[in-house]
């Protein structure tokens, strides 16, 4: 598969009926939704709140299912949360007191503890479900990645100490091959990992620059591309194996000029068609959909009037043509595009 094909380098974009706002729910005294995350099976969206609860939904209708409080206090603030991808059930919550927890969002039932030493800020199971990874914050001259082998929560496997010098932003595991890891960080640094080993130094195979680092991810017929989006508001394309750099668009607020673009949500691959998209925001809550080509970024999509404020949170499932999103107005909204 040539990288023009993976990276959706078509000569012209694709064509997609337009989205439609079906669904929208205020999430009350939650502060504002920093994330939308989609279970496994996409029935179930969990929306984690700045005020520490985890609100669920069903993914078709956007009907609430309840709520779950994980964290009543800024010491133990939550900051990431991710399903397992075997028990679609089950919640990781990370949290800024160091306590990676592991819930059962059908019964609201506390199970293990992951622990480290410094703030959770992100959280990845591997695809065999053996491995939890989890970056912090910097805290004094260390930031680190814990790793446990999920049958041994008591202690860390391994600490990563050296490979990023700021706040570890992003971890995200290989979708199919569970000792493939990436992180990205603050620092400007997008680390490649080889988990046979859980060496640092052997480990740790390859080091890309960027300037901070907000989103990464895999993507590809055989996800063997990552994308990266910074806090500056840039995007890059790279391969993931070599981390050889395919394209990088530079601060893409002025690479669509058909649309108003203030900031970068997130991508999303479409494996049937192999056309990656960039998911953009505006200060409004408006929201663009742009098809990503090598040299250029086409308009697909506009979404306007789900949100008041900042979108943190977007999840689009192409398949069944439905994209949730969540943001600092504490809403969470359904669209439908099929």
């Amino acid at each position: 598969m040539a990288v023009a094909e993976a990276a959706a380098a078509s000569a012209s974009a694709p064509s997609y009926s337009p989205f439609r706002q079906t669904a929208s729910q205020a999430v009350s005294n939650a502060g504002y939704v920093f994330d939308v995350v989609v279970s496994p099976l996409k029935d179930l969206v969990a929306a984690p709140t700045s005020a520490g609860a985890i609100h669920l939904f069903d993914a078709s209708s956007l009907a609430g299912l309840g709520s779950l409080v994980v964290a009543d206090d800024n010491r133990d603030a939550l900051k990431q949360v991710i399903f397992d991808t075997a028990n679609p059930s089950l919640v990781y919550a990370g949290s800024a007191s160091g306590a990676v927890r592991l819930w059962d969002v059908r019964t609201g039932q506390l199970g293990l503890t992951f622990q480290c030493d410094k703030p959770v800020l992100s959280v990845a199971i591997n695809s065999s479900q053996t491995m939890l990874a989890a970056g912090t914050e910097l805290v004094g001259e260390d930031s680190e990645i814990c790793i446990w082998d999920v049958r041994n929560h008591q202690t860390p496997a391994a600490r990563f100490l050296e490979c990023h010098s700021d706040d570890i932003t992003q971890l995200r595991f290989h979708p199919s091959n569970p000792l493939a890891m990436i992180s990205g960080s603050t620092d400007g640094l997008l680390c490649l990992y080889n988990l046979e080993t859980l060496e640092e130094d052997d480990a740790l195979y390859q080091v890309v620059k960027e300037d901070s680092i907000s989103k990464i991810g895999f993507f590809g017929p055989q996800y063997e591309y990552i994308y990266c989006l910074t806090h500056m508001e840039t995007f890059s394309l790279y391969k993931f194996l070599e981390g050889d750099k395919v394209f990088t668009f530079g601060d893409v607020r002025g690479e669509a000029p058909a649309t108003k673009v203030d900031y970068l949500i997130d991508c999303a691959y479409d494996e049937r068609g192999q056309r990656m998209f960039l998911v953009t925001g505006d200060q409004n809550g408006n929201m663009a959909i742009l098809h990503v080509n090598l040299g250029h970024l086409d308009v697909v999509h506009t979404l306007n009037g789900g949100h008041r404020d900042i979108v943190r949170g977007a999840a689009w499932d192409l398949e069944r043509g439905t994209l949730i999103s969540g943001g600092e107005d504490g809403v969470v909204t359904l669209w439908q595009n099929s």
